[in-house]
């Protein structure tokens, strides 16, 4: 009788601890679950153009500054008119017509570019102001 009551203990015991470790297992997964969201919520944050703008206003304006003067510098800061130097003024070979096009057309990009840029970062930039003066009123 004595062994009976021992093995149910045990049995018990055994049920208990099954039943408790499960609980255990349960409890790590949904804490390792919601760590895997948060850095997957993070990861994506950071790869979205508004975090690294709310975050840094003022260095992406530079970055836009700087950026703007580099490629004004490689496009070789004529404007838009090109011309082949070895043909009149007055002739314009193909070659010519379709390098003005494509200045013309990388400086209006660069332009609206620039416009949307600064416009947006300026937003930001009001945002930030007004939200720092809320928190202090």
């Amino acid at each position: 009788m004595k062994m009976n009551n021992q093995k149910s203990g045990d049995i018990k015991e055994l049920k208990a601890r099954k039943i408790a470790l499960k609980q255990e297992m349960e409890q790590i997964q949904s804490e390792i679950e919601s760590s895997l969201k948060e850095v997957r919520h993070s990861v994506v944050d950071r790869t979205r153009v508004r975090y690294w703008v709310e975050k840094y206003p003022l260095q992406l304006i530079g970055s836009v500054l700087v950026a703007g003067f580099v490629l004004a510098r490689k496009s070789g800061g004529k404007g838009s008119t090109v011309r082949n130097n070895s043909a009149p003024a007055a002739t314009v070979t193909p070659e010519s017509s379709r390098n003005s096009f494509s200045t013309m057309l990388l400086d209006e990009l660069k332009k609206m570019i620039t416009q949307r840029a600064v416009r947006f970062l300026m937003q930001r930039v009001e945002e930030a102001i007004d939200e720092r003066k809320n928190q202090e009123e």
